[in-house]
């Protein structure tokens, strides 16, 4: 199949549409035969969660059991899908070279996409992130779906740069250079981008029952998604309708809209198949009548879309996405139901078996609840019980009496001791009990032995963690890979800037600065999409752990403080800087510099307020209300110089007098006058 999938000219564009389908459902009924065993288990695995593997109770005890289910396996998994995603994934990014620029381009890398994906999240309205742990976790397989739609969300961008190209042309921008034209529009285009344009990258999560996939040498070389979609919402988006069989036709073939839930049936839904190779992506829709049915096959369906999406790579004839798939506890076991298992694999026969055990205790209970009684006959008495009640008249053979309380009988009554579930029954729900807590230890719960110190329970808790430490591995690997062909998409399909409000997320690792818009695009990538993703799952005491580990090796020399800042999920690029920031504001000199400038600060706002409040002052004699015209002015009084100004000296403009400066020629404001000649009236 293999050799099939990479022959040039498979599922191209110069095959006939009857016969790209015959072939495609065909690659596609072999993958799901392949993978007939993993979907019967990611189906008991689904039944034992939620509590749906019926309980067999005998046909006599119907009446009184009632079924009694164990809350352990959604507990359990619940639980450790909750340590897996308490903290968010952080982008981690080496810089390529040396320096202060290369770091600066690794501390943005790692903000964006972090922010990126928050924004994913939100624009999808769904914890992805959670989702993807908890199929991983529950069935031993998680996966995600990126895709980039930069047509979708930047369908507007067109329209309006084309509009504002218009404005800037015409004659209300006229007083403007082409410089200057040039930068309005780039502003107004990337301010459009961040706010009313969508994030041209999106990302859901795909349920690995419906994922198929083929892997080469060289990588993933075909996915099948078969998957079930709307009938109405999904027919209206491709244009086509259903015939009076129910099979998928184009519309202008189909029957009125208004028929077609004749031919659906009971049935709300279509199958869709999105087949993906390195070169070209299908899509088939088949209807209830397009199925074969009892035979397990997809039978014949429409082929609705078809087109070439550029994501593979040429040279080993793999995807490079959109689908990231990670898997649980990796084995050695190359069977796909095997491959990659989930924390619960081995412990699912256990859980139906426990509650069983529930129910017939419960069972048990209910008989032996109510107490019984029975009339005790005197040892020596000798006599046969009366077939007849305390009054002589009522017959008792066969019918029960009813005990009241306070009644004196003429014979003795005592209690009739009931049967007991049997000492196995206690002893097998212990045995299974004991058996499942091995899946989630009571210390990882917090049921901790309050004798035990300290250390042991935090190596308990640490040997418990390491049964998880492959599916944090796995999961880190495939969440790495999917940042890195965001990156390459942005770079090589958008080949625009795209924005995304960077908000440090909270907690104790707190990353970036102020909240904003970052920015990243071609320029900044370079062709360069190497990431890591850490996840944090560890607890506060194992924290300590690793830091202490950290410092020792930083202390011996075996690594550098960047090296353990990295390891530990900081920025080595952010903490030196606010190291920097710190030490500076410990300074002495800088602390003096500080406090220097905020008591100018305070001292120019005493002196605005008192100008302010202070009222006007009167006029200093008759000639003030004539202006600067008549005003007699005093040395240092409004502006004078204290100093009487030299003869020949130009006198400054508006200075005193409020006369413009002397020209070049003029001493002391006479024309052409000479340099000892006396000033003018009212000058020194």
């Amino acid at each position: 199949m293999t050799d099939l999938l990479a022959a040039e000219g498979t599922l191209s564009r110069d095959r006939d549409d009857a016969g790209k389908v015959a072939e495609l459902t065909e690659i596609v009924d072999q993958l799901r035969a392949d993978f007939k065993a993993r979907d019967a288990l990611y189906d008991d695995i689904d039944k034992v969660i939620y509590g749906e593997v019926p309980v067999l109770i005998p046909e006599a005890y119907q009446e009184y059991a009632e079924e009694v289910r164990s809350p352990l396996p959604i507990h359990i998994t619940n639980t450790i899908t909750a340590a897996m995603t308490v903290n968010p994934p952080t982008t981690q990014f080496l810089p390529v070279g040396f320096g202060d620029t290369h770091q600066e381009n690794a501390t943005l890398r790692e903000h964006f996409f972090d922010a990126s994906w928050r924004r994913q999240e939100d624009e999808a309205d769904s914890q992805l992130f959670r989702k993807f742990m908890h199929a991983l976790i529950t069935k031993g397989e998680g996966v995600l779906k990126t895709t980039e739609r930069s047509k979708s969300a930047f369908s507007g961008y067109d329209t309006y740069s084309r509009t504002l190209q218009e404005a800037l042309d015409s004659d209300e921008y006229r007083h403007l250079d082409q410089r200057e034209k040039d930068t309005l529009y780039h502003g107004k285009t990337e301010e459009y981008k961040k706010g009313r344009a969508g994030y041209p990258i999106t990302t859901v999560d795909v349920p690995p029952e419906t994922y198929y996939y083929l892997r080469g040498a060289g990588g993933v070389t075909c996915v099948a998604e078969v998957k079930r979609v709307p009938y109405l919402e999904t027919l209206a988006k491709y244009a086509m309708g259903l015939d009076g069989n129910g099979k998928v036709c184009p519309a202008a073939m189909g029957m009125p809209i208004a028929d077609w839930h004749r031919v659906m049936s009971k049935v709300r839904t279509l199958l869709m198949v999105e087949f993906w190779t390195h070169k070209d992506v299908s899509y088939l829709l088949l209807g209830p009548g397009d199925t074969a049915s009892g035979s397990g096959k997809l039978g014949r369906g429409q082929l609705v879309k078809s087109f070439r999406h550029g994501y593979g790579d040429p040279v080993t004839k793999s995807l490079r996405g959109p689908y990231f798939q990670a898997q649980g506890v990796t084995t050695s076991s190359r069977q796909p139901d095997r491959t990659g298992l989930s924390v619960i694999y081995g412990f699912l026969p256990l859980f139906p078996l426990l509650d069983r055990l529930l129910t017939a205790r419960g069972a048990n209970a209910t008989l032996t609840a109510y107490a019984s009684f029975k009339r005790l006959q005197p040892p020596t008495a000798g006599l046969p019980d009366s077939d007849y009640g305390r009054d002589g008249t009522e017959k008792r053979v066969g019918s029960p009496e009813v005990i009241e309380p306070g009644t004196i009988y003429p014979y003795d009554v005592g209690p009739i001791e009931m049967p007991e579930g049997g000492r196995e029954l206690d002893k097998m729900l212990g045995e299974v009990r004991g058996l499942i807590e091995l899946a989630l230890p009571s210390v990882v719960q917090g049921v901790v032995d309050t004798t035990d110190s300290g250390y042991a329970l935090n190596q308990a808790v640490h040997l418990a963690m390491i049964a998880w430490s492959p599916i944090v591995s796995n999961a880190e690997r495939a969440l790495a890979k999917r940042v890195g062909f965001e990156s390459w998409l942005i770079e090589n399909k958008v080949m625009e800037t795209v924005y995304c409000w960077g908000e440090p997320p909270k907690g104790k690792n707190k990353r970036g600065g102020d909240a904003g818009w970052l920015g990243i695009g071609p320029d900044e990538l370079n062709g360069v999409h190497r990431y890591k993703v850490r996840l944090d799952p560890d607890t506060p005491s194992n924290r300590v752990i690793d830091v202490r580990q950290h410092a020792e090796m930083v202390v011996q020399g075996f690594e550098t403080k960047a090296m353990a800042i990295e390891e530990l999920g900081g920025n080595p690029d952010e903490v030196e800087r606010g190291l920097l920031l710190e030490m500076l504001k410990a300074d002495p000199a800088i602390l003096d510099r500080m406090k220097q400038g905020v008591f100018q600060q305070l001292a120019l706002a005493d002196q605005r307020r008192l100008a302010e409040a202070a009222p006007p002052a009167p006029p200093a004699d008759p000639g003030a209300a004539l202006g600067q015209t008549g005003q007699v002015y005093q040395p240092g009084q409004e502006g004078m110089p204290l100093v009487p100004t030299p003869a020949g000296a130009v006198t400054g403009a508006g200075v005193g007098s409020g006369l413009p400066a002397n020209p070049a020629g003029m001493a002391g404001g006479v024309p052409n006058a000479p340099g000892a000649a006396l000033p003018l009236p009212g000058q020194m």
